[in-house]
């Protein structure tokens, strides 16, 4: 039961974001930027966020080649550019919100290796004149100069740069943040499961369970931003359809004098990897078993 206290303080709220990743608490700082005045509180259920905003490689990123001629032949030329400009758009933006900061951000451009030939390799004209209206320049480049500069051997018979891509640190990231959204005053509460939203003629109600305490907030609007969770609280047809998608990582031991910079996408952007001051973050590979890669878990698997 909830003290007279805490009822007073806590139970009421203009908009709830459940979900404390990268898409909730930017929901939260940009519902305070348009409306100064709103209550608005942040639930998440981890003592850091526990989804891929901070299980993530830190690519700061719109698609490689391959990627994007990929798209254009699966969704279209128009549906494809729309996303990659959602891309460009939306980092463009992250960087600027986060201007001042140390979000760990290094602007070494993105780069794409190939073993062999492929289809995209021969379009690399046609694409670069469909993306410089959105990214304002030559977004991929041919680089054979880089393959041995970066210490790779032979087998790579291409590699595509980007001069328009970066990585950051998705840790300090979250922080930045997060602080930002405290500062702005939102209230942000860790330890927080939200079990239920339900309606009722006053409004939304929101069930949150923090250790043996149960609680019930009153809100406005409600905003459920846990990505691949999203259909344990909202039960419609279009929930019902997400599905998640794990990628692994591993992170090597430190590599004395590493050759490699920037970020790195192989097989169409399934396999990617990149430097950490002297590691190697590997991850990716999802496309060798698409069901196996489809839980809700942080488990590992063996593969």
């Amino acid at each position: 039961m909830s003290s007279f206290w805490e009822t007073q303080t806590w139970s009421e709220a203009d908009v709830v974001i459940v979900g404390g990743g990268l898409v909730g608490i930017q929901t939260a700082l940009e519902v305070v930027r348009r409306r100064p005045t709103s209550r608005v509180m942040l639930l998440e259920r981890g003592f850091t966020p526990t989804g891929a905003s901070t299980r993530n490689a830190g690519f700061a990123c719109i698609g490689s080649l391959s990627e994007v001629a990929t798209d254009i032949d699966l969704l279209g030329a128009e549906a494809a550019l729309d996303i990659v400009s959602r891309r460009y758009e939306g980092l463009q933006g992250l960087l600027s919100t986060c201007r001042g900061h140390d979000i760990g951000y290094q602007h070494d451009g993105g780069n794409e290796i190939f073993l062999d030939e492929h289809p995209s390799l021969e379009r690399i004209e046609e694409v670069n004149d469909l993306l410089r209206p959105i990214t304002g320049t030559t977004t991929f480049e041919v680089r054979r100069d880089l393959v041995s500069a970066f210490g790779f051997s032979s087998r790579v018979r291409h590699l595509i740069h980007s001069p328009v891509e970066g990585t950051l640190h998705s840790g300090k990231l979250v922080h930045v943040l997060w602080s930002m959204a405290q500062q702005a005053g939102v209230q942000i509460r860790t330890g927080s499961t939200v079990s239920n939203v339900e309606s009722d003629p006053a409004g939304t109600i929101v069930h949150v369970q923090s250790g043996s305490q149960e609680y019930r907030i009153r809100a406005g609007a409600v905003v459920v931003a846990t990505n691949a969770w999203i259909p344990e609280l909202v039960q419609d047809h279009e929930a019902s359809t997400i599905t998640p998608a794990r990628g692994q990582i591993l992170v090597t031991e430190p590599v004395a004098s590493l050759p490699l910079k920037g970020s790195f996408h192989f097989d169409e952007g399934y396999v990617y990897f990149r430097s950490l001051e002297d590691r190697i973050l590997l991850g990716g590979a999802r496309s060798l078993a698409f069901e196996v890669e489809q839980p809700t878990s942080h488990d590992i698997t063996d593969r």
